[in-house]
């Protein structure tokens, strides 16, 4: 095997937003809740800006947006999404140009590939299996799974452990403020997709570089 062109033993990748269009799936999910709730439907649009910070961080912003918490708490809302998301999580999702074959690529390479999400685990696994994504992966870590989410470190830092890599070695790929941050707590570059999902200019989140595509990532590697 030829010496490799770059420092990193293993990428870790964001799930929603970077690897996985899932807005659609989840919007249809959330707008289900409101419609037993009788309120009114939000825009997908809208939704793509607020998904990142877990279910309860997401169902908690929709319903402020709405009328406020329901009668029945947010406990039942998030219940309620997750009844009504993880059957349906992979019908409208689909995942972005080019993700598939830049994963198979840097697996190729005999990188180690990590996923590091703050969508639940159950949903996570479901996604991750259905897109062909599980098979290449050597660490898929949930939202729920460690008892903290991006940007606490603590989940990053579950993720590299399972891959047998420092910091140092290793490159986030994201779409969000969380995933810099995450990032930056053990000195990891962090790229940023320009498509993700983000209420802030993703130019302003301080990433390390910016990509439009996946396929990007392997040659922009050996400049960071």
């Amino acid at each position: 095997m030829l010496p490799s062109p770059h420092r990193f033993h293993a990428v870790v990748f964001d799930l929603d937003g970077t690897l996985i269009d899932s807005a659609p799936d989840i919007a249809d999910a959330i707008n289900m809740v409101l419609a037993d709730l009788g309120r009114i439907a939000v825009s997908e649009g809208k939704i793509r800006e607020m998904v990142g910070s877990g279910w309860a961080g997401l169902l908690e912003r929709i319903m402020e947006m709405t009328g406020g918490d329901p009668e029945q708490g947010i406990d039942w809302a998030v219940e309620r999404f997750r009844a009504y998301y993880v059957p349906r999580s992979t019908r409208l999702s689909s995942l972005y140009p080019s993700a598939m074959e830049t994963i198979q690529l840097l697996h190729g390479q005999g990188l180690k590939l990590g996923i590091c999400t703050n969508k639940r685990q159950e949903a996570t696994d479901v996604v991750a299996e259905n897109f062909g994504l599980t098979r290449y992966m050597d660490s898929v870590v949930g939202g729920d799974t460690t008892g903290a989410m991006k940007p606490d470190p603590r989940h990053l830092g579950a993720v590299l452990d399972e891959l047998g890599v420092d910091g140092t070695h290793a490159l986030m790929v994201g779409d969000s403020k969380a995933d810099v941050a995450a990032a930056r707590a053990f000195d990891m570059p962090a790229v940023l997709v320009r498509y993700g999902y983000t209420a802030v200019p993703v130019e302003e989140l301080d990433g390390d570089a910016l990509i439009d595509r996946l396929d990007e990532l392997p040659d922009l590697m050996p400049t960071l």
